[in-house]
């Protein structure tokens, strides 16, 4: 089972402007990266995996493998 980004968020218990926080990054860019997936870094990518504890394939690749 795959999660989009914004499932994976509001599974850890976070708000859009909370995960912006912890990645670094403005609210604004997080807006865009859970409406545009495709559109994040690696590095970005793989930090949302981290911090909502979802490994990576699960959010951003589940949807290639159906």
């Amino acid at each position: 089972m795959g999660f989009t980004v914004k499932q994976a968020r509001q599974y850890a218990g976070f708000t859009q402007r909370e995960m912006a926080e912890k990645l670094g990054i403005s609210r604004d860019t997080y807006r865009k990266i859970e409406q545009s997936p495709e559109d994040a870094t690696v590095a970005t990518a793989k930090r949302i995996s981290e911090v909502v504890g979802i490994p990576i394939d699960q959010i951003f690749f589940a949807s290639a493998s159906t």
